[in-house]
């Protein structure tokens, strides 16, 4: 990979020193700062938007991005013998937010909404086909891949701990995701759907941890791929739950969080309702079955057992945060 890397690196006005692997990556120190080489999967049109999009975010005041180097060509893709497509970008320093660390999490909050105000009304393309149906599409998906798996293991001879364990707990999860469904009412979509057309809103669309790099002065937020016209609360969701997840579902970690980003970036009724909805759908349980619909040949059972029990011992914790978040925003 590393000799392929550098005849990569050859076709950009780089001057290689050095190169190392990441994960998933090559990093090179150069004679222009420190780059680093992704192979890409996504079609061409997509990375030049892409890159639009960072460039005007940066303009309006948020210049911690990951940005793509062109060529010598001035194409944003390479592709190696082999026809793969990579692209190179500015490699950003920092760690990975500390989700055990409740000051260092608000820290990257507060970035996070200083982000999204820079991701507003940006003019590369505005947003307007969303519709309300949109916004609850990924979670009828989702419903429909639980019901599958459940069918499957149902006409299942003989079934295992797992899967007898699954459907046990079946109806109480998608009782949750009814519950989540509640709160995502025709009025408060379309609410949602205006907004993000009136304020040509985007989202990051990945806000995980592993995603926002704490550096001493600033957070760096990288791997844009995923970016595009969207409720920005998704993104808050996400890193808010991926916390609280890691935490046992402590509501301090996860009230002072929604609170750090309210203050910089207020949220309405709907928006709050939105957020609930996210933390109140069964995510994990999704997961989890999606592991075993799409890997359960290769993944133990015995694997899978233990995902699915660690998931219930928190689900007191997490109701009962979100019987607080409930109380004090909706």
């Amino acid at each position: 990979m590393n000799d392929r890397a550098v005849s990569l690196f050859e076709k950009y006005e780089l001057t290689i020193e050095k190169t190392k692997k990441g994960r998933g990556t090559i990093i090179a120190e150069t004679d222009k700062g420190i780059k680093i080489l992704m192979e890409y999967q996504g079609y061409k049109e997509k990375v030049d938007f892409l890159e639009g999009i960072m460039e005007e975010i940066k303009q309006n005041g948020f210049p911690f991005l990951d940005c793509y180097i062109r060529n010598k060509e001035e194409q944003i893709i390479t592709t190696d013998f082999a026809g793969k497509a990579y692209v190179v970008k500015d490699f950003l320093d920092g760690t990975e937010c500390n989700v055990k660390d409740l000051n260092e999490c608000k820290t990257v909050v507060c970035a996070l909404a200083n982000l999204h105000k820079c991701m507003q009304n940006l003019t590369i393309q505005r947003p307007e086909s969303i519709t309300p149906g949109y916004l609850v599409q990924e979670f009828h998906k989702k419903n429909t891949e639980l019901r599958r798996v459940r069918s499957m293991i149902r006409k299942s001879p003989a079934k295992s701990d797992f899967e007898l364990l699954f459907l046990k707990e079946y109806d109480q999860f998608m009782e949750q995701s009814d519950r989540a469904m509640f709160y995502l009412s025709d009025k408060i979509c379309h609410s949602l759907c205006e907004k993000i057309i009136q304020q040509a809103s985007y989202c990051h669309g990945d806000c995980s941890h592993h995603n926002l790099l704490v550096d001493k002065e600033h957070v760096n937020v990288i791997n844009f791929e995923k970016c595009k016209p969207d409720t920005q609360i998704k993104d808050l969701a996400l890193f808010v739950r991926k916390v609280l997840e890691k935490n046992n579902w402590e509501p301090k970690f996860g009230l002072e969080l929604v609170d750090s980003y309210h203050k910089l970036l207020p949220l309405s009724k709907e928006e709050f309702s939105y957020l609930f909805a996210r933390l109140c759908y069964p995510e994990k349980f999704v997961k989890i079955a999606g592991s075993y619909l799409n890997q359960r040949r290769s993944l133990p059972t015995k694997k899978q057992q233990e995902k699915l029990r660690t998931l219930l011992c928190m689900e007191e914790a997490r109701r009962n945060f979100l019987q607080i978040f409930e109380k004090n925003y909706i």
